[in-house]
């Protein structure tokens, strides 16, 4: 996979992924500034990595920034990253910002979070929209 990381427009890692495919051990936001970097210097033209219950920190060589996650009650966790990363390319196609790309997907993410089913039955862009307005992440 480091091989041919530069080959993916978007990537999605975890912290601990995202360490391993860096070989940069994240301590610090300068450590995941550096990451970033990592993988915007391979070809990589869109990087988020989510940090659990610190956030999500996105970079595209123009815009960097941590979105921080809010306190959620987590009922299911499976399809939680699915959900993420299906928003990430909603949001591509409507050409949204990377830091309103990041809250829209961090919210889908919520929405699955937030249900027993792996696929949210309310799963929709306006009820997305909706959970933003409630979770003041507009």
């Amino acid at each position: 996979m480091k091989d041919i990381i530069g080959c993916f427009h978007t990537i999605k890692p975890n912290k601990i992924e995202a360490e391993i495919l860096s070989g940069i051990e994240i301590k610090s936001n300068d450590d995941l500034n550096k990451c970033g970097k990592y993988f915007l210097d391979k070809g990589v033209k869109r990087v988020f990595i989510t940090l659990g219950e610190d956030g999500v920190y996105y970079n595209d060589g123009c815009e960097e920034n941590i979105v921080k996650t809010p306190k959620v009650n987590v009922v299911n966790a499976t399809g939680a990253g699915d959900a993420f990363l299906a928003a990430l390319v909603y949001s591509r196609m409507n050409k949204l910002s990377m830091k309103e790309s990041t809250k829209v997907a961090m919210t889908a993410s919520i929405l699955a979070l937030s249900h027993e089913n792996t696929i949210n039955p309310n799963m929709s862009i306006e009820n997305i929209n909706k959970k933003m307005e409630e979770l003041k992440l507009c």
